[in-house]
């Protein structure tokens, strides 16, 4: 029994094979039809094919090819061997087709069997408008696929489509918007901030561990006869006291120790700790704290202003630049909330469903994010946390990133109706704008995006930006509660 998959086609303009799986589990593979020209392909003669919609905007494709087709095949890859293959009692190109079939037969249905199969389906593909995703991964659905020359050859396949989207109603919409103004508070929060940001970390006079201290210390488990247990040794271990950055989440316990102070610690962790091999159980560690040093933060002055960008004089060109920043900042983020806001209504209100390979791919993209924030590859992050681990991600991540995938779905449908476009002088306005921030000449600007291929995400930016204005100068925005800045940044309002 064997089993059929495309393989992914790669940029040189390779044909897809099949693999055979003895097994015969069903596998996923990839379509890639628009690399194969039509000069690489033989004649096919589809008798009919058929698409049934599936859920979560998944179709099937039945494909019925004429037994012409798969005879014309066979028979041709028949004579290229036979032109070509070296038995032993046999001549270069003098082996009769009766001993190749006897030794090769099933083999050479399989090869026939992909050409034709593959060579259908870029046909139909370049036809259908039912076409997959291109991160879908389609699936044949038929268990046991051979080839019989006197037959027509019917399969199917399963694969995600574009979903069909009915749009709910996207004008006149009620937009509750939260009534926030920044504060002083605000402002000299974002002092602190920069202070940390600029403070230094040198020995604390006093050697005593304190919350916010950063520690350095070597440990050791102990086992129940007091001796070290040498896997669980840590030296020169470093971490700030108060954070948690650390196993065995002995913080508390170090407080008020002095450097160089060495001792026992015992710890009993809760039945139901986060961590699976620490729960239940209490454990005896030989700590030795050997350095503390804390934070020194900048006096803010006229010198940290300096500090921080040379072009700030004094401590209140520091604060104007800071109130601006936040006062733009809070701007940006009230119009996104709104906007996110106002096409959540929209999509809640149309019909659709998002299919299960998009949302994989959304999921995948916020994945690599996550690891790159943690200056980390997607595969050593994956080691880390585990296969497991990244599931439980995914899972959490599933409704943030299919409600992200509904707005962004029927903002493409609003723009469609609505015929926005960015024109010419938008995009050179936005052109002007990015030279202006990359501090680079207009030409210089416009030759980087241009060879970088990037033209097209400025396009995307000012279509999303008309549409955003276009639906809030539409909608029936309703004052909010009031709230503070620092919730509206975290998304807690």
């Amino acid at each position: 029994m064997v089993e059929l998959h495309l393989a992914k086609v790669d940029v040189a303009g390779s044909s897809p094979v099949f693999r055979s799986n003895e097994k015969a589990v069903r596998k996923l593979f990839w379509i890639a039809f628009f690399f194969i020209s039509q000069a690489e392909r033989g004649k096919v003669v589809i008798v009919k094919h058929e698409v049934k919609k599936l859920p979560k905007s998944a179709v099937q494709l039945t494909v019925t090819l004429s037994k012409e087709t798969s005879q014309q095949e066979y028979n041709a890859l028949l004579k290229r061997y036979q032109q070509n293959v070296v038995l032993p009692g046999f001549r270069k190109g003098k082996v009769p087709n009766s001993v190749l079939e006897s030794k090769f037969g099933e083999g050479l249905k399989m090869e026939a069997l992909q050409t034709v199969v593959d060579n259908s389906l870029h046909e139909l593909f370049e036809e259908i408008e039912e076409k997959p995703l291109s991160y879908s991964q389609p699936e044949i659905l038929d268990k046991e696929l051979k080839l019989e020359l006197d037959q027509d050859l019917v399969f199917s396949l399963k694969y995600d489509v574009f979903p069909e989207i009915k749009l709910g109603e996207y004008k006149g919409v009620e937009v509750e918007v939260p009534q926030v103004s920044l504060s002083d508070a605000d402002v000299d929060q974002e002092l602190e901030r920069l202070r940390d940001q600029n403070s230094m970390v040198v020995d604390k006079a006093s050697g005593k561990v304190a919350k916010g201290d950063t520690v350095t210390i070597d440990y050791v488990e102990l086992d129940d006869a007091k001796e070290p247990l040498e896997r669980t040794r840590r030296q020169d271990f470093v971490f700030t006291v108060g954070s948690g950055y650390n196993y065995y989440k002995i913080d508390d316990e170090i407080v008020g120790w002095s450097k160089s102070e060495e001792g026992p610690l015992t710890k009993t962790y809760p039945a139901d700790y986060e961590d699976k091999d620490l729960a239940g159980r209490t454990v005896r560690l030989s700590v030795k704290v050997t350095a503390v040093k804390e934070k020194k933060l900048p006096e803010l002055d006229d010198d940290f202003a300096q500090d921080v960008n040379e072009n700030y004089k004094t401590l209140a060109d520091l604060k104007a630049a800071v109130k601006e920043r936040l006062t733009k900042n809070l701007e940006n983020r009230l119009k996104n909330r709104n906007i996110e806001a106002l096409l959540d209504k929209v999509a809640i209100a149309s019909v659709f469903e998002v299919p299960e390979s998009m949302l994989r791919a959304e999921m995948e993209q916020t994945w690599r994010s996550f690891a790159s924030q943690s200056r980390m590859e997607p595969d050593q992050m994956e080691r880390i946390i585990g296969s497991e681990g990244k599931a439980k991600l995914f899972e959490d991540w599933r409704p943030q990133s299919e409600s992200a995938l509904r707005r962004r779905l029927v903002m493409e449908k609003i723009l469609e109706i609505e015929k926005m476009e960015a024109t010419k002088e938008e995009l050179e306005v936005e052109l002007v704008k990015q030279a202006e921030l990359s501090k680079m000449s207009l030409e210089d600007a416009r030759s980087y995006f241009e060879s970088n291929g990037l033209t097209h995400y400025l396009e995307h930016d000012i279509r999303d930006r008309k549409l955003g204005d276009f639906l809030m100068a539409a909608a029936k925005v309703k004052k909010g509660k009031k709230t503070s800045y620092l919730d509206l940044m975290e998304g807690k309002e």
